[in-house]
């Protein structure tokens, strides 16, 4: 397209005009959304919507060729909202984790000092001392759900942000980068062995995730009490709470999560209907397989 990189405000009076035939409003084209008109062939197009086409850069061929690729970007959009689905659950997954193994330490009253180390030999002598000889397995239990959750949240929100990347109409910049480096970073974080590396690796990590939010939103708030919960276990801070904060954190993101899903599969399902109907009549604006994951819109 020839204005393909241009918010509204952005398009020559000309450029507005070719919009304007296609069904475009402003509303529509900064949110990378579609008129009706853009899921149409070419003969089906009136003279007016053709013309507009046109002066847009498009001929007959390339219109026909964009309706293809419209519809395999389509299903990058699935899969980046399954992504953020997945990751959201498995982050979820984690916080609860963590608040199961708090609880047992709790239950059997293993002290800081203990909870503060990671060799084996402390813990094996603190479990034979108190004659609680099934910790040791408990804890590798644990370990081993905690680094599977965080490894697969990560590596979801990594492949969410390189797909909503490369759909971008703006193209590779320092904002959308954000997310797939902060998955990436997260992917690494949670290989770590050392607790006092994890932590600031984490607090990295949820910085990029609350960097690449676009507005104030329920996964920015997420991702901002995601960051509070960091940094406190880097200021020194402990307790329950950080734990139930956690998850109040994941859960919107899940939310977020779930609603961009319904919302996408919403505008697909209303399609399906105008065409089973075959309604010629204008109506609300279809999904745009370019436009960015709905994760910031809801």
């Amino acid at each position: 397209m020839k204005y393909n990189n241009s918010y509204w405000e952005e398009l020559p009076q000309e450029g507005k005009e070719a919009a304007t035939k296609l069904g475009y409003s402003q509303e529509l084209w900064d949110a990378d959304k579609v008129p009706e008109s853009c899921n149409q062939y070419w003969k089906d197009l009136d003279k007016n919507q053709q013309q507009g086409a046109e002066e847009m850069g498009y001929d007959e061929h390339s219109w026909n060729n964009l309706k293809a690729t419209r519809r395999r970007l389509t299903y990058l959009l699935y899969l980046s909202h399954l992504c953020f689905v997945l990751g959201s659950i498995f982050y979820l997954q984690l916080s609860m984790v963590s608040i199961r193994w708090d609880q047992y330490t709790r239950d059997h009253r293993v002290p800081q000092s203990v909870l503060d180390e990671d060799d084996d030999d402390t813990w094996e002598e603190w479990s034979y001392e108190n004659n609680h000889s099934d910790i040791l397995e408990v804890r590798e239990y644990y370990w081993v759900q905690y680094e599977r959750n965080n490894v697969l949240g990560a590596f979801s929100y990594a492949a969410m942000g390189f797909i909503e990347m490369c759909s971008n109409r703006n193209g590779y910049t320092l904002h959308n980068l954000l997310m797939p480096l902060g998955g990436l970073l997260g992917m690494i974080n949670a290989l770590q062995y050392d607790g006092s590396a994890m932590q600031y690796g984490s607090a990295v990590s949820l910085t990029f995730y609350l960097l690449s939010c676009t507005r104030l939103d329920f996964f920015f708030v997420g991702s901002a009490l995601e960051c509070i919960v960091s940094y406190a276990y880097l200021a020194g801070f402990d307790g329950a709470w950080l734990l139930y904060l956690d998850s109040i954190a994941c859960l919107l993101w899940l939310y977020c999560a779930v609603v961009g899903v319904a919302s996408e599969f919403g505008f697909s399902f209303e399609q399906f209907l105008r065409k089973e109907r075959a309604i010629s009549t204008p109506c609300s604006p279809l999904s745009c397989a370019q436009q960015k994951t709905d994760r910031y819109r809801h």
